[in-house]
């Protein structure tokens, strides 16, 4: 009878301190959350260069002048490279160099008459040589006017028409009033042919600060320099490289129209004013006033996170 009482005494203690036993380990293994009490920090990340497309063209293009009507004889053929003062070919008034043909036989006629009957010929080969000049004007060289290359457009015999392009060209592109205040004269552009044979650095020389409205939408169009391997009409893609810095518009505070960021410095956080524009989600700095290096509070919401330890 005592046996078994000391049986279940052992039993019940066993089951006691297994009931026990697994308390202290289920309050062992669930250690405090302190999530909520963590502050995620970045950094500000390089803004992407600028993408825009463009097309290569010449920096003068002009027709070369052609009588209309005129007999055209060309030395050149379409597509050749010239050089200014070179003879394209002539071109000749046949209607005015017939009348001058016709006008000469005339006085020479009259001429052969007066002389026969011994008058004087002195006015009438006066007249002769005018004619012989206007039957010599009636032929034209065609000359470029500067170096370039020759379009010539020849299926109507009657009205040919021929226009240089420079040897020298340039990149034409254009932005929108967002991307405006992101490009500078005199900044660097990494263009490449959209086949990717061709890829050079070039420089802006200008941009316009006109409008051409597309649309609901305001452009600006801008040049740059044009290396000669590049051909007329060649479609390019530019690539601007931006010096401005972009933090996610979270990490921005805008209370009272100025902008706060919050530096993690020496484990606390340091509320700091910038000059930042919003272009979208993000928010666009100076590289001189904040620097990839440096960690900032991700999402501050409207909390003041000043000297708070992170």
């Amino acid at each position: 009878m005592f046996k078994n009482r000391k049986t279940k005494w052992i039993l019940g203690g066993l089951v006691g301190v297994a009931v026990i036993g697994s308390g202290v380990y289920m309050m062992q293994s669930t250690p405090k959350d302190n999530k909520d009490d963590e502050i995620a920090t970045i950094h500000a990340t390089q803004m992407d260069p600028l993408s825009e497309s463009g097309v290569v063209k010449a920096d003068h293009q002009q027709d070369v002048k052609v009588p209309e009507g005129a007999k055209v004889t060309l030395y050149i053929n379409d597509g050749a490279t010239v050089q200014s003062g070179d003879v394209i070919g002539l071109a000749t008034d046949t209607e005015a160099q017939n009348e001058a043909q016709r006008k000469w036989s005339e006085l020479q006629t009259q001429i052969a008459n007066a002389q026969a009957q011994g008058d004087d010929t002195q006015d009438l080969q006066k007249e002769q040589r005018e004619a012989q000049d206007e039957y010599n004007k009636a032929t034209k060289n065609i000359v470029a006017p500067y170096d370039g290359m020759l379009s010539i457009d020849d299926q109507d015999t009657t009205n040919v028409k021929i226009t240089i392009s420079s040897s020298t060209r340039y990149i034409d592109s254009s932005v929108t009033d967002y991307d405006y205040d992101r490009l500078s004269t005199g900044a660097t552009v990494k263009v490449a042919t959209n086949s990717g044979n061709v890829k050079t650095d070039e420089k802006i020389t200008s941009i316009s600060e006109i409008a051409k409205e597309s649309g609901k939408v305001a452009n600006y169009t801008f040049k740059t320099t044009a290396a000669s391997n590049y051909r007329l009409g060649q479609q390019v893609t530019l690539k601007i490289a931006q010096d401005d810095v972009v933090l996610p518009k979270s990490a921005v505070q805008d209370k009272d129209g100025k902008k706060y960021i919050y530096v993690v410095d020496d484990g606390k956080a340091k509320k700091q004013a910038i000059k930042a524009t919003q272009t979208g989600d993000t928010y666009a700095i100076s590289k001189d006033d904040l620097s990839t290096d440096v960690k900032i509070v991700k999402d501050p919401g409207n909390k003041d996170l000043d000297g708070k330890k992170i």
